[in-house]
C-alpha cells in the first residue's frame, strides 16, 4: 500500500498584486486613530411643583341605594276583560291620564238599574209624603171637632157619646199622621240606600278606566289586551324620576360626629329649637362618575335609633334627578360634610408612590438631583392625599415623569402651580389640578429603575463597544 503525501505550496507574493495598496493604507492608518469618546444622555426631563394647603371639611363617604321619592302600582279596581291599552312602557305620564280600559257593558246596565231604583225610591218619598199632608188635614180637623164637642159639654148642649167619638176619632188621625210620617222616614232611607248603591255602581263603572295616580313614567306590563283581571290585580307601576331618595347607613361613631355638628349650628342660631338635620348638604356620585357632582340634602333619620345588631342608624337624603341620572335600586356613594374644616397640605394622589418601605415621593434639591422622602398621608380626598409629614410647602415634588426619575441621577425639571378648589376637594372634581400628570405616571420607581438600567445598560454596552 502506497501512502502518498501532499504538501501545501506557499503563493508568491505577486499574486496579491490586485488589492490596492490604498486600501491597505487606509486601514492601516485607522487603527492607529484615537479611540471614540463616550457622550452622556441629556437628563430626563420631569415636571415638579409644591405642595398646596387648602382649608378641608372632613367627610363621611359610604355605599346607599336610590328609592324614588314617588312610586305607585297601577291596579285594576273592578273584575273583567281588558279593552284596551292605552300606553307605550316608559311613556311619561300625568295623574289622571287613563292607562287601561276595561269592558264596562256590565258595570254600566248596573248603573241603569241603580238609576231605576233611585227613581222609584223618590217616587215612594214624594207619595209618603203626600200621605202626611192627608194625615195631617185629618188630625187638624178631627182635632177641632174635638175641641167643639169639649165646648158643647161645657155648655151641657151636648152629649158623652159625641165627645167620645171625637176623641177616638182624634186619636186615630194623629196616630195615622205619626205612621205616615214613619213612611217618610222609611221612603227617604231607602232612597238614600238606592243613591248610595248608584253612586257604587257610578264608581266601580269609573274604575272601568285605569288611570295613572300620580305624574311619572309607566313601566310595562305583563297584562294582554282581552286578558281577565281581578280586583287589586297589578297591572303596571308608575314612577317619578323628579326626585330620589339615596338610602344609606353610617356608625354610631359617625352619627356622633353628624350630632356635634347639628349641635354647633344650633347654638349658632337661636331661631332653632332642636337639630336641623334637613339643613345637611350631601354629595353623591354614581359608580361610573368621577366626582360627587349631584347634591342634595339629608331628609330623614331613622326614629328607632342605631340598630343594635349592625351598629349603624339609618339615614336619608332626597335629591333632585332633572335629567334622569338616577333611578331605583342603583347603588351609589354618599359623601356628607362632618366637623369643621381643617388646613391640610395636599399633593395630588399620584405624586405619592409606594413601595415595600411604604409611600413615598421624589422630591428635586439644590443640585437638581433626585431624592426620596418618605411621606405619611392621613387620608385620600378627591384624588388629592393629605400629607402629613415627609415634604414641607418649599418641597419641589416630582408630579410627572417619576418613571423617568430615580434618586441620586440629575433631572430637567418644570415647574408647574397646583390649583384646586374648595368645590373641587368637596364634590371631588379633580379637573383643577395639573391635567398633564396622569396616574400611570404614579407607580413604584420599578418602571423607573427599568428605565435607568436600560440607560446604564446602554452605557455600559457603549463602553464595551468603545
Amino acid at each position: 500500500m502506497t501512502i502518498r503525501y501532499r504538501t501545501m505550496q506557499r503563493i508568491p507574493f505577486g499574486h496579491y498584486g490586485g488589492l490596492p495598496l490604498a486600501i491597505i493604507a487606509s486601514v492601516l492608518v485607522g487603527c492607529q486613530s484615537a479611540k471614540n469618546s463616550y457622550e452622556p444622555p441629556p437628563p430626563p426631563e420631569v415636571t415638579v411643583a409644591s405642595p398646596i394647603t387648602k382649608e378641608v371639611t372632613p367627610l363621611m363617604e359610604e355605599n346607599g341605594m336610590i328609592e324614588a321619592v314617588e312610586e305607585a302600582d297601577v291596579r285594576a279596581r273592578v273584575q273583567g276583560f281588558v279593552e284596551s291599552i292605552e300606553f307605550r312602557p316608559g311613556q311619561q305620564v300625568k295623574m289622571g291620564d287613563v292607562l287601561f280600559r276595561i269592558e264596562k257593558d256590565q258595570y254600566q246596565s248596573i248603573v241603569n238599574s241603580a238609576k231605576a231604583t233611585v227613581d222609584a225610591a223618590v217616587a215612594s218619598v214624594e207619595v209618603a209624603k203626600a200621605a202626611v199632608t192627608r194625615a195631617e188635614a185629618d188630625a187638624l180637623r178631627t182635632a177641632q171637632n174635638l175641641a167643639r164637642e169639649r165646648s158643647m159639654m161645657e155648655k151641657q148642649a151636648g152629649s158623652q157619646a159625641q165627645l167620645d167619638a171625637a176623641i177616638a176619632e182624634n186619636d186615630a188621625a194623629v196616630a195615622a199622621l205619626k205612621s205616615a210620617k214613619a213612611n217618610v222616614q222609611a221612603a227617604e232611607a231607602e232612597q238614600n240606600r238606592s243613591e248610595a248603591s248608584l253612586a257604587q255602581a257610578e264608581l266601580d263603572l269609573g274604575y272601568t278606566e285605569v288611570k295613572s295616580p300620580i305624574n311619572g313614567r309607566i313601566s310595562k306590563t305583563d297584562v294582554k289586551m282581552g286578558n281577565l283581571v281581578e280586583n287589586g290585580t297589578k297591572l303596571a307601576t308608575v314612577v317619578d324620576h323628579n326626585a330620589m331618595f339615596a338610602n344609606f347607613s353610617v356608625s354610631d361613631r359617625k352619627v356622633l360626629r353628624m350630632m356635634e355638628k347639628a349641635r354647633k349650628k344650633l347654638r349658632a342660631n337661636e331661631e332653632l329649637s332642636e337639630p336641623d338635620w334637613s339643613s345637611m348638604q350631601v354629595y353623591l356620585k354614581r359608580e361610573t362618575d368621577e366626582s360627587f357632582g349631584i347634591e342634595g340634602v339629608m331628609d330623614y333619620v331613622d326614629q328607632k335609633g342605631v340598630d343594635s345588631a349592625t351598629g349603624t342608624l339609618g339615614l336619608r337624603a332626597v335629591f333632585e334627578n332633572k335629567h334622569d341620572k338616577l333611578f331605583p335600586g342603583l347603588f351609589v356613594s354618599v359623601r356628607v360634610p362632618v366637623g369643621d374644616p381643617q388646613e391640610v397640605m395636599l399633593l395630588p394622589e399620584y405624586a405619592v408612590l409606594r413601595d415595600q418601605r411604604g409611600q413615598y415621593c421624589l422630591v428635586i434639591n439644590d443640585e437638581q438631583k433626585v431624592e426620596r422622602a418618605d411621606v405619611t398621608v392621613s387620608q385620600v380626598l378627591s384624588g388629592w392625599s393629605v400629607i402629613e409629614s415627609g415634604v414641607t410647602l418649599e418641597s419641589t415634588v416630582v408630579i410627572d415623569g417619576q418613571q423617568r426619575a430615580r434618586p441620586g441621577i440629575e433631572v430637567s425639571a418644570t415647574t408647574e402651580t397646583l390649583q384646586l378648589s374648595d368645590d373641587a376637594l368637596m364634590r371631588g372634581f379633580t379637573d383643577d389640578a395639573t391635567s398633564d400628570s396622569q396616574s400611570a405616571d404614579a407607580k413604584p420607581d420599578e418602571t423607573g429603575a427599568d428605565s435607568a438600567d436600560a440607560d446604564d445598560s446602554g452605557a455600559n454596552d457603549s463602553d464595551q463597544e468603545n
